[in-house]
């Protein structure tokens, strides 16, 4: 009874909608990882490499590419999927 009453206690100081404050991590951990290192991310010199014709470019290149770009691209579209779910919501 006891770990029924603390799992209601953590379920109502937690917010309103746990989902999307868990997407929200999410898109912070993904940007992050997109934009790593910080300072000058390796994303800007690869976008900037296969712009000049991605010359020398190794698997190892592409694939980082790949992995920073992705990352990056997947916390957009999770960005655009909480605004669309908030402006659904607030029609409602």
């Amino acid at each position: 009874m006891d770990l029924e009453l603390g799992e209601k206690q953590i379920s109502t100081m937690s917010s309103k909608n746990p989902t999307i404050s868990n997407q929200l991590i999410l898109v912070a951990l993904l940007a992050f990882l997109g934009l790593a290192p910080i300072g000058d991310p390796h994303l800007i010199g690869k976008v900037n490499w296969v712009a000049g014709g991605a010359v020398g470019m190794k698997p190892m290149d592409w694939f980082d590419f790949v992995m920073h770009g992705g990352s990056l691209l997947i916390s957009v579209i999770l960005i655009l999927r909480i605004i669309y779910i908030s402006v659904l919501k607030s029609k409602k």
